[in-house]
């Protein structure tokens, strides 16, 4: 199987992001809902759910 280099990279991001945590689990979270709070505006919200069907 070839080898995806967009992948790889995207899992070399996680990993150093994941070590500047010490791999806790509870830290790592801590972090990416801090970086959720930070960038909500960003974020996509799925509103179909609130749209009225024809």
């Amino acid at each position: 199987m070839k080898k995806d280099i967009a992948v790889e990279e995207i899992r070399s991001a996680r990993l150093k992001i994941s070590a500047k945590y010490g791999h806790s689990t509870k830290r790592l979270i801590d972090h990416y809902k801090k970086m959720e709070k930070k960038y909500r505006n960003r974020l996509f919200i799925d509103d179909s759910k609130h749209l009225v069907k024809a």
